[in-house]
């Protein structure tokens, strides 16, 4: 499982918060054995792996560019995850379908009008 965060220049300090705070709750809830965390903007600015005895801190953000969602697909492509979960406002191009099936849920903040070409969309406050 991935999470992958957007921390692109239209999220703001408290949703990087909210996204992070979704994060932390499975990892206190459910403790698993590895989460890997990826940022991203038009790249991947950063990946976390957070192992079952690690602690998750607070994330310092890396990033504040535009939003491309490519980086992801590619990131994606490449490892292969079991699942992933992409937070963001959606405030880009859509991702164009994977070659493969893997479950994949978008977390949309602050964009009710926003539309997911594949996989499960959850708008959050």
């Amino acid at each position: 499982l991935i999470y992958y965060e957007d921390v692109s220049g239209s999220i703001s300090d408290q949703d990087v918060i909210r996204f992070n705070s979704e994060v932390k709750h499975v990892k206190d809830f459910y403790n698993p054995r590895k989460m890997t965390l990826a940022q991203f903007d038009t790249r991947i600015t950063q990946e976390i792996v957070i192992n079952e005895e690690d602690r998750f801190e607070q994330v310092k953000v890396i990033g504040r560019g535009g939003t491309c969602l490519v980086p992801v697909r590619e990131h994606m492509l490449k490892h292969r995850p079991t699942a992933a979960i992409i937070f963001s406002d959606m405030e880009c191009a859509p991702m164009e379908p994977l070659p493969f099936e893997i479950p994949v849920i978008w977390v949309c903040i602050s964009n009710h009008s926003a539309t997911v070409p594949f996989g499960k969309l959850i708008h959050i406050r």
